[in-house]
Parts: structure tokens; sequence; C-alpha cells
């Protein structure tokens, strides 16, 4: 995979982003509890980068400190997840129902599997972690 411009908005295009994907970013579908509630949804898929290949072309995120290591930040006028940030500042989360095109990021693991809501059904063959996968900042 050649690195790979990609964008995103939220529902209402308030915020824009941009990143570039690059072969070995670690795309996995969290299924804690936490990004069940942040979402809204059973699990919630994403993809990790440097802070250095991403930035917002537009508009202003919204942050909430969901724990002690990380912030998330959604649109204050529509609500959309967005990203997510840890204190170090060693990478950011992009969610990838927010990208404009987001077949482009295939996810290749499961984590948080002991959080996972039961009727979500996984019939695929990624790798599973019962807890943070090994990668996970």
């Amino acid at each position: 995979m050649d690195p790979k411009r990609l964008t995103g908005a939220c529902l209402c295009g308030v915020i824009a982003y941009e990143l570039t994907a690059m072969p070995g970013d670690v795309a996995d579908i969290c299924h804690c509890a936490q990004c069940r509630r942040a979402s809204g949804a059973a699990s919630l898929p994403w993809v990790q980068v440097p802070p250095a290949r991403f930035r917002i072309t537009r508009g202003v995120a919204t942050a909430y400190a969901s724990s002690p290591r990380a912030t998330r930040w959604f649109c204050g006028a529509c609500g959309t997840p967005l990203y997510m940030t840890d204190h170090e500042n060693r990478s950011v989360g992009i969610t990838l129902g927010t990208l404009d095109q987001p077949e482009q990021i295939t996810p290749s693991v499961h984590g948080w599997l002991c959080e996972r809501i039961a009727w979500e059904a996984l019939d695929d063959i990624l790798p599973r972690y019962d807890k943070a996968p090994p990668y996970d900042l």
C-alpha cells in the first residue's frame, strides 16, 4: 500500500480533517464500553496515525477527557465522534466512519472483546484480543 491522503468530516460538515495513511498503520475495531458509549454503536473502528500525519482543515473540535490517558474529540454542533488523542501525543485515533472513503482502510484486528456485546456477530478471521491489543496507545 502506498501512502494515502484521506479526508473526512463530521455529520454537519462544520469540522473536516485530513490524514495520511501508511502501510503498517494500525486499524482496529474496538469493543470497549467507552467506545460503545461515545459512538452509540456496538463497536467502533479506528485507525491510529502519528500526530504529524493528521490535521483539522476546517472548524474546531470539542474535547472530552474520557480517561486519564485519552481525550476524545467530537463536533460540538452535531456530536459526531471524530478522533481520540493520548496525553503523551503519540498517536491520533481517527474513527473510520467519519472518513469520506471509509473503504480505503480495512481494520485488521478486534480489541477489548471482554466488553463486546454478546449479540454482535463476528464472522471474520481477524485476530482478537480480550483486552487492549499489544499495539494500543
